[in-house]
């Protein structure tokens, strides 16, 4: 009896040794059909990069991270590779943008010249190009649009009211022909021997409001400045070239500004790069 009994406790001990010989060996397999799969995807992932085809590659890379979390070997491939893609794609960058910003530099100064700069030193942060007929001080009296470009490249238009009575202007409708846009801002109102309104639109929407206006340069402009009461005023001839102008500065400096901004980016990534590869 205790011969059957033992004999049968030491069959099922192989049994358990071979099952667990087998676990052993179905993991280890699994575990080098990964190794070989994840070294595969950052193979193929360092021959597109040699392509030039750095998105198809980026997709590889995260092929590898999604996949098989456990391949640290071939993660750590994957991110020098992912390293790299980001270095050749700011390179890439810092060359386009660069041969972009050159001819709008000179083209922007030579504009400039138009431009008069104004900066109150005791209360304003920034100073601004504005043309010469749209300046403050010659308009204090009447109705009129102003636009200016500050020297944070930063495009404003301002709808100036003046009148016997407040009218809490709170946006701008302007109307050429057919075409209309009606735009809201911030008002500030003050009165000194009448009363003073300058309603601000700034970035997008001012230069959506040149935009307009360099759009029907040949037609007349109708403004009306909107609020519990309305007041209408028309742009001159010479308001129009100057808003114009201004509408050009604005988009220079605009594009000058995102240029500059994708110059600084990319060399800071470059200096990172190398810094590490030293």
């Amino acid at each position: 009896m205790y011969a059957i009994i033992f004999g049968r406790m030491q069959s099922s001990r192989h049994i358990v040794i071979l099952c667990a010989v087998v676990v052993l060996c179905f993991l280890s397999c699994t575990k080098q059909k990964q190794e070989r799969a994840a070294q595969q995807h950052v193979s193929n992932a360092a021959q597109l990069i040699e392509q030039h085809r750095y998105e198809a590659a980026l997709q590889q890379i995260d092929s590898v991270n999604t996949l098989y979390p456990k391949q640290v070997a071939q993660r750590r491939q994957a991110k020098a590779l992912k390293d790299t893609i980001v270095y050749l794609q700011s390179q890439q960058t810092l060359r386009y943008a660069d041969s972009i910003l050159q001819p709008l530099l000179p083209e922007a100064d030579k504009l400039l010249k138009e431009f008069r700069f104004e900066k109150n030193d005791n209360y304003e942060d920034h100073g601004h190009y504005v043309y010469r007929n749209l300046q403050t001080g010659w308009n204090t009296n009447r109705c009129f649009l102003q636009a200016y470009v500050s020297d944070d490249r930063k495009t404003l238009v301002k709808s100036y009211y003046y009148g016997a009575k407040q009218i809490n202007q709170s946006s701008i409708a302007l109307q050429a022909g057919d075409a209309e846009i009606e735009l809201s801002g911030q008002n500030h109102a003050f009165e000194v021997e009448g009363w003073h309104e300058v309603l601000t639109l700034a970035d997008e929407q001012a230069l959506e409001v040149l935009n307009f206006i360099s759009s029907h340069l040949g037609e007349r402009i109708r403004i009306t400045a909107k609020g519990k009461s309305n007041a209408v005023y028309y742009l001159s001839d010479n308001e129009k070239e100057a808003l114009d102008k201004t509408y050009r500065l604005g988009l220079l400096m605009r594009d000058i500004d995102q240029l500059e901004q994708q110059i600084r980016l990319a060399s800071l990534r470059i200096e990172h790069f190398e810094s590490k590869q030293q």
